[in-house]
């Protein structure tokens, strides 16, 4: 049986962030042939269309480590009712520009943990 490589994009920068636990537990829990990559997108630039014709090389390495893999989980709080923007920013990095999305044809997952009523569902 061969590995299925997952990327793990957390939504928290926080060095104690509930989501970064919650992703490593995700990945105890799975199993043995799943091998688990953290992206870092904490580093990367603000998404701008001007980048389209030549992105910068955090940019590159985002969408290089991403199609490198088989799978996707994306773990993440919710902030005032949505998605975090270094989350968004990776999410817009990674799918532009348009015909080149990173993302494609691979399957994903949204898990997330916050301290409110909701959790991250809005997320």
């Amino acid at each position: 049986m061969s590995t299925i490589k997952v990327a793990v994009l957390v939504g928290s920068l926080r060095k104690a962030s509930i989501n970064k636990r919650l992703a490593r537990a995700v990945e105890r829990l799975a199993p043995k042939d799943f091998a688990f990559e953290h992206i870092r997108i904490d580093n990367l630039p603000l998404y701008n269309q001007d980048f389209d014709a030549d992105y910068p090389a955090e940019g590159k390495r985002l969408k290089q480590e991403i199609e490198a893999v088989d799978a996707l989980l994306f773990v993440t709080p919710e902030y005032n009712r949505g998605v975090p923007g270094v989350l968004k920013n990776a999410l817009d990095v990674a799918s532009r520009p348009w015909g080149t999305n990173s993302f494609a044809g691979k399957p994903g997952a949204v898990i997330g943990a916050s301290i409110g009523a909701t959790g991250s569902a809005l997320a």
